[in-house]
């Protein structure tokens, strides 16, 4: 009887045992099965790969300080002579006015350092409104780009509004520095932005 005890135990043991391992190859089974599915699941361990974004480049037009797309001047190089004026007159004809250089002439200042550039002006306009005229519309400038605004002095009745269909008579002088006195060209920027000219001057 006590062998028969001891041989059942022992086989309840080696019954155990081989419950707690079949039990642990099925752990190890589904453990298993979980980390293949992990990788599949990520691409193999490998980062996902990265979609391409396509760049459509952006198009940046230039604009002046007005809020328009930015124009140069109308450059003038051999403007109209003025019929029956002298030598140096020459007129500019533009949409809604003519500007007219009755006559340019160059001068020494007092100084020695500086020229005065004298130009006799008529606007005309030839619009059915009225157009401004100011000083701040008429500027020098020299070979170099350099541009000059001082003006010596002007016609008292020069700068100021021109009715439809009339015109404006007055003298300017320009002093500036007696270096930049060769090449000249007047830059008229009136209110109208298109309608800016850079003419040479012939003195």
């Amino acid at each position: 009887m006590i062998l028969r005890k001891e041989g059942n135990g022992m086989s309840c043991m080696r019954g155990n045992a081989m419950l707690a391992s079949t039990t642990l190859l099925l752990l190890l089974c589904l453990l298993a099965g979980c980390s293949s599915a992990d990788s599949s699941a990520n691409g193999g361990g490998n980062a996902p790969p990265t979609k391409s974004i396509a760049l459509t480049p952006t198009v940046v037009i230039a604009k002046s300080v007005q809020g328009t797309p930015g124009n140069g001047p109308i450059v003038v190089t051999s403007p109209t002579p003025v019929p029956g004026g002298n030598a140096n007159s020459q007129q500019v004809v533009l949409k809604d006015r003519t500007l007219v250089l009755n006559s340019v002439s160059k001068q020494d200042s007092a100084d020695g350092q500086s020229s005065l550039i004298t130009l006799v002006l008529t606007v005309k306009n030839t619009s059915d409104m009225p157009i401004m005229n100011q000083a701040s519309f008429f500027l020098l400038m020299s070979a170099e780009g350099d541009t000059f605004t001082y003006q010596y002095s002007s016609s008292d009745n020069f700068y100021s509004d021109v009715s439809a269909h009339d015109s404006r008579d007055g003298t300017v002088i320009f002093q500036i520095p007696k270096v930049a006195a060769s090449q000249l060209r007047l830059l008229y920027r009136p209110e109208v932005q298109t309608e800016t000219v850079l003419i040479s001057l012939r003195v």
